[in-house]
């Protein structure tokens, strides 16, 4: 009888244990050298206010916290990152497409700068730092001008920021886009469900 109740706990301690791995993002903390630290943000990002969570896809829409506004990292988990950044409820970011291409450290390093990101935009003319300030993508534009603008593409799907064209989105969104370059200069950008068919 004993043995039975000893069996029987394991089953459910088994069932109980893969069942909180399947596949769901764990919200467990991890020790993270961010967290408690001050950065700056290195990009635009927008939000949802109902709803203060984002992916790694990057929201064309919503709520926008600026670049190099000053921000503090509260938890990191291995697949996720809180933050707050002032006037802001605190957001979670989930990097839910660029796991394979792109470890989550090295994304989060992308994202928290030590260096105010508007040094990279001392020489450019006061238009050009509108538009990115506004989060917007014109012909011309560096690929530092725009990642400041709309942040950096997926990592699922544009691995390389050297390639021609960055993907944004996941192809299925009426707000994705693709943004394509000649050299280091914006050519054209495709906005919609078709984004990149062309």
């Amino acid at each position: 009888m004993r043995r039975r109740s000893v069996l029987c706990i394991l089953a459910v301690v088994v069932v109980v244990g893969l069942g909180g791995c399947g596949g769901a993002r764990s919200k467990r903390p991890v020790a993270d050298p961010h967290v408690g630290q001050v950065f700056f943000l290195c990009c635009n990002l927008r939000y949802d206010p109902n709803k203060p969570e984002i992916t790694d896809t990057i929201a064309a829409r919503g709520t926008l916290i600026p670049f190099a506004t000053r921000v503090e990292v509260r938890k990191v988990t291995k697949d996720s990152v809180q933050f707050d950044a002032p006037g802001h409820p605190p957001i979670t970011l989930v990097y839910e497409h660029g796991s394979k291409a792109l470890p989550f450290d090295r994304y989060l390093s992308r994202l928290f700068v030590t260096e105010d990101p508007r040094l990279k935009l001392k020489k450019v003319p006061a238009r050009q730092v509108k538009l990115v300030e506004k989060a917007t993508i014109t012909p011309g534009m560096s690929r530092d001008q725009v990642l400041l603008a709309v942040g950096y593409p997926p990592a699922d799907q544009t691995p390389s920021l050297d390639a021609a064209v960055w993907a944004y989105g996941d192809g299925a969104e009426a707000d994705a886009f693709v943004v394509y370059f000649d050299g280091g200069r914006v050519s054209s950008v495709q906005r919609g469900r078709r984004a990149g068919r062309r």
